[in-house]
């Protein structure tokens, strides 16, 4: 499978977007809520406030709601979460430079995932984020039983995982240990701790 990469957008007349290129800037469902204009108000500078934008970027889109603890935020990062599969095998246009920082680098590393690694890493970062509503004493957004299909399924895939033993500290196995775990906690009627995957690197 080829590489895929970052293409700049062009706002000059006669630019067209390339066959197999997806857009992702803030016209888009994909763009970065944290944008550098809004960094700017609050007093940085650039270069550092277009980094500090995808530094936030990134966590926030893996779950974190440590800066944007509304709905509003979570529904605006399931837009992206319930779209991301359609980024694979996709160039991705954004109006950065190919030079700067940009939060299609952040997406590009999902779209290079396996189909069952993204499926994971969704399902895990939905978790993560109905844990912290709940803790807020918010309602969760996702169907738990939806989500623990996902995150304790068999993996067939020659690979390594990681998984939460129930603690929140990932441990990281083989595929044929995971299933070796999973399947005994089938076997537990009433199981002291629901291990659950979190990644899968294959």
């Amino acid at each position: 499978m080829r590489t895929c990469t970052r293409i700049q957008r062009q706002r000059t007349e006669g630019w067209r977007k390339p066959e197999g290129c997806m857009i992702v800037d803030r016209t888009s469902d994909f763009g970065n809520p944290f944008t550098v204009a809004q960094l700017v108000d609050i007093g940085y500078k650039e270069p550092e406030a277009r980094q500090t934008a995808i530094a936030e970027f990134r966590p926030w889109l893996r779950g974190s709601r440590s800066n944007w603890t509304s709905t509003e935020g979570d529904q605006r990062r399931e837009k992206i979460l319930a779209r991301l599969p359609e980024l694979h095998g996709m160039d991705l246009a954004c109006p950065c430079a190919p030079s700067e920082p940009c939060h299609a680098d952040v997406l590009l590393e999902w779209a290079a995932l396996s189909p069952l690694a993204l499926e994971v890493r969704i399902a895990s970062t939905r978790a993560r984020v109905d844990r912290q509503r709940m803790w807020r004493g918010e309602k969760p957004l996702y169907d738990a039983d939806d989500l623990a299909d996902v995150l304790t399924q068999d993996v067939h895939t020659t690979c390594l995982v990681d998984y939460d033993p129930g603690d929140g500290i990932p441990v990281r196995c083989d595929n044929r240990t995971w299933n070796q775990y999973v399947r005994r906690q089938r076997q537990r009627e009433h199981p002291t701790a629901m291990i659950r995957l979190v990644e899968v690197f294959g």
